[in-house]
């Protein structure tokens, strides 16, 4: 991806939506873009976060494996942030993280996710209502036993 496209791909997420187009230029220029071929993994399960990743493109799955290769998986999709909540919360990761497509992503510094949280209320509103809506999809998921949606 160019860095136009990139800003395009960014701009269509509601995260960054918010976002004045030099700021939106500035996240696209400061983050690290990486690609990760199906299979490999993007972050170890008790790794301390860096940044924040944000799915570009492809497919990725938070897995939690037992010795028996069984376990817990959730999978996420273009669009999606890794490493906010670990990152907020002090905390590291719960699972390990892994391309299960061919994955381009966006890692955003620490110091620049917490600049744009504390310099733009659009931003800070907008992850708000996106953690709330994780989170209320997992309680869905827990109480109900059904797919998360």
């Amino acid at each position: 991806m160019t860095l136009e496209a990139d800003i395009s791909c960014l701009g269509r997420l509601p995260l960054f939506k918010s976002l004045p187009p030099p700021r939106l230029k500035l996240v696209a220029l400061m983050g690290e873009k990486l690609r990760f071929e199906a299979g490999a993994q993007i972050a170890a399960e008790g790794e301390k976060p860096e940044g924040i990743y944000v799915v570009l493109q492809g497919e990725v799955e938070i897995a939690n494996e037992r010795s028996d290769g069984q376990g817990p998986r959730f999978q996420l999709n273009s669009g999606s942030l890794i490493g906010d909540v670990p990152l907020l919360s002090g905390q590291s990761y719960v699972g390990s993280i892994t391309a299960k497509s061919a994955v381009s992503a966006l890692l955003l510094p620490k110091d620049l996710f917490f600049e744009l949280l504390e310099t733009i209320p659009d931003f800070s509103l907008a992850l708000t209502r996106d953690l709330a809506s994780r989170l209320y999809r997992l309680a869905d998921f827990t109480l109900h036993a059904e797919k998360v949606h």
